[in-house]
């Protein structure tokens, strides 16, 4: 079997193997989301009340279950990959799809699966410049399109980037100010080596500029606080994922693949092969240095952007 043959046939098999409904429909659909087949971590007895009070909600209202991944909308600038999409965005969207299929046999409505691309701020705090946001955005809207008609018809994947949801620039920077100052004038705020740690990995350096831990931060947090980020993706009718736990530790920390748990916009997919078979991986930049990964050339119709003519094989 090649790649290619191989990556098919995972996209051919979402649609097959029909389940059949055990019990009580938000009993079934809750297992299927608790599911330790594809979650990587325990799950918060907090997160697991929001998620049961959100399937039930959904019911309720006869609207699909509803699925929110927070993620940054850049592909790690230390990859050779960036600024575009690769093979691991699309491994992850095959994953969330196997996990989620069976609630769409059993529930007419279906699922809706939101992708809540952090965007605006990247330019800012991460020295990601603009038209590389911009890149990343257009190709990964194509993996949407191209996954999608190998989805259930009640299966849906959107995304959904924070700095669409403002009227222009202006009004998103007027809100990040705002919030900003508000931070600023509460004094410093506390950094842990983890902090730091992940500042120097996200942030592209500068020629002659050092990173300014402390502004960086009160930057980070201005934005989460901003008025459009959290109130799209935080209600009560939305069950929230993520790739590692973190935080109030209220979103399902599911991984990326059935054997990564690296966030897919911080990683590269590589391919290991295991006898005539092939699983999915998604590697930071420290597993790429240290693996033996070669890459081979692919083409697979419909597939858009410069990392898919080519995939790393191990």
């Amino acid at each position: 079997m090649t790649a290619k043959e191989y990556i098919e046939q995972r996209l051919k098999g979402i649609k097959n193997e029909k389940v059949k409904q055990e019990g009580n429909l938000a009993d079934f659909i809750f297992a299927t989301i608790m599911s330790k087949k594809f979650r990587k971590y325990s799950v918060n007895p907090i997160a697991n009340d929001m998620v049961r009070k959100a399937i039930e909600l959904n019911i309720q209202n006869n609207e699909p279950i509803k699925i929110a991944i927070p993620f940054g909308s850049y592909k790690l600038w230390r990859l050779e990959e960036s600024p575009e999409p690769d093979w691991a965005e699309l491994f992850a969207m095959i994953y969330y799809a196997y996990w989620l299929k069976p609630i769409t046999d059993v529930y007419e409505q279906g699922v809706w699966f939101d992708f809540c691309g952090d965007d605006a701020i990247l330019e800012l705090m991460n020295n990601i410049p603009n038209e590389d946001t911009e890149k990343y955005k257009k190709t990964f809207r194509d993996l949407i399109i191209f996954i999608q008609p190998h989805l259930p018809d009640n299966f849906k994947y959107t995304f959904s980037p924070v700095g669409e949801r403002y009227a222009s620039k202006e009004e998103f920077l007027t809100d990040l100010n705002e919030k900003v100052k508000e931070l600023e004038q509460k004094g410093e705020i506390p950094l842990t080596e983890r902090n730091i740690e992940m500042m120097k990995f996200n942030i592209k350096p500068k020629e002659g500029e050092e990173i300014d831990f402390q502004k960086n931060r009160i930057l980070h947090d201005a934005y989460m606080a901003v008025s459009k980020r959290r109130a799209h993706h935080k209600r009560p009718d939305k069950i929230i994922i993520c790739c590692t736990p973190f935080g109030d530790r209220t979103s399902i920390p599911l991984g990326t693949t059935k054997t990564s748990v690296v966030g897919f916009q911080t990683g590269a997919g590589v391919l290991k092969k295991t006898g005539g078979e092939y699983l999915e991986y998604i590697y930071s930049p420290s597993q790429l240095e240290t693996s033996k990964a070669t890459f081979e050339e692919i083409k697979i119709e419909g597939l858009k952007g410069k990392n898919f003519k080519k995939i790393r094989i191990m």
